[in-house]
């Protein structure tokens, strides 16, 4: 296994501002807890990116700012000292790629509550389940009938947690799923819902509920055993990252309209271009310092710098007129994911957006389906 790979800078200049001043310290702490607020190598045919060539070695291998994306960031703040201290001296200890994979993941189960929504087809529950020393809040759909049923965890994306309504933006993949015979997991993540606070620099923290989440599955009655799919959409596609290179039970992972694998391009695309999410970035910096003070660290800590650790096919939506995250990052990691000769495909949906909607999402999900079916339903690569 190989270490974090990194990409050079252009010229050698920082597209990273400094990190800002003792001012934000009084709101890091609640910055932190909330979750920083605010067939190998095959392309789909219609409506798809076409094949892109593998990188070579002279090419870039990770993704990182480019001058497109940030033409530029204002001088707001002025350099701090190094983040490291004497009684906290590695702030990234436990949450670099190579250290999650070496922990042990799971909880005392999955507890279904009360109906939230009973169909024909399907019935919502509310429901907890343990995270490490939390307990973490979200819905389950589960399709009528006896099952067993494959199941799919469906990550949400960016809301303020004060506004965030359990389901979000993944309810109508999920009963879409459920009404065609899958059990949908709906994770609030911790900050969220009814979850309990926790720590979650980098949305590491959303990232460790899921992976506790994964092996609980078995505890549910009528879920088919060994058959795990993932869906995430935007901030959720970039949770799902995190399990696609790290879960050995997971068997398919669509990433949807998804941020980065770079968290430090994520960082500053926050930073530059989300004002609700600048000052939690702004309280990261005072703790972990920014992307130019600690690269290596900050190269350590991204599911994109470790794509050989991926084992199972991965599909990618994007819409090209997303007017929130930029469709090219899904485009560079396509790329990078076929020069690592992985199982991907990538459909991309002229003019759509952010959340693609109508024809679009009736065409996302049609697609989605078949790709659980054959690898989820299918159970044919499970470990």
């Amino acid at each position: 296994m190989t270490g974090p790979r990194m990409r050079p800078r252009a010229n050698g200049l920082s597209p990273f501002p400094s990190p800002p001043g003792k001012r934000f310290i009084g709101a890091l702490l609640v910055a932190l807890a909330v979750g920083c607020t605010s067939g190998a190598g095959r392309a789909a045919q219609e409506g798809s990116h076409p094949t892109a060539p593998p990188p070579t070695s002279e090419q870039p291998i990770i993704l990182t700012p480019t001058t497109a994306l940030f033409p530029s960031f204002p001088e707001e703040v002025t350099p701090t000292t190094s983040p490291a201290s004497d009684t906290d001296p590695d702030p990234f200890k436990g949450l670099r790629i190579a250290e999650l994979a070496a922990r042990e993941y799971g909880g005392t189960g999955i507890v279904v509550g009360e109906v939230a929504r009973a169909q024909p087809t399907f019935t919502r529950y509310r429901m907890t389940y343990s995270s490490d020393d939390l307990t973490i809040s979200g819905l389950v759909d589960i399709p009528a009938g006896e099952g067993p049923f494959p199941v799919v965890i469906v990550n949400h994306g960016y809301a303020p947690p004060d506004r965030y309504e359990p389901g979000f933006d993944s309810w109508r993949i999920a009963d879409w799923l459920a009404e065609r015979g899958y059990i949908a997991l709906m994770p609030d993540y911790r900050n969220y819902g009814d979850s309990d606070p926790g720590p979650n620099p980098f949305h590491i923290g959303y990232a460790i509920d899921v992976l506790n989440l994964i092996p609980q599955v078995a505890s549910l009655p009528q879920a088919a055993p060994g058959q795990i799919g993932i869906i995430g959409h935007s901030m959720g596609g970039e949770i799902s990252l995190w399990p696609m290179v790290i879960s050995e039970e997971v068997d398919a992972v669509v990433l949807y309209a998804s941020m980065s694998g770079d968290v430090a391009l994520n960082w500053a695309y926050r930073r530059r271009y989300w004002p609700v999410q600048r000052q939690a970035m702004n309280a990261t910096a005072l703790i972990y310092g920014t992307p130019e003070d600690n690269p290596e660290a900050y190269a350590a800590l991204s599911p994109v710098n470790y794509l050989d650790r991926v084992r199972m096919p991965v599909m990618i939506h994007h819409g090209t007129a997303d007017e929130w995250v930029p469709y090219e990052w899904s485009e560079e990691l396509f790329s990078l994911m076929q020069g690592a000769g992985l199982d991907v495909t990538f459909w991309s949906y002229p003019d759509g957006g952010h959340t693609l909607r109508g024809s679009d999402f009736d065409l996302l999900m049609e697609r989605n389906l078949a790709f659980f079916d054959e690898y989820v339903r299918g159970d044919v690569n499970s470990p």
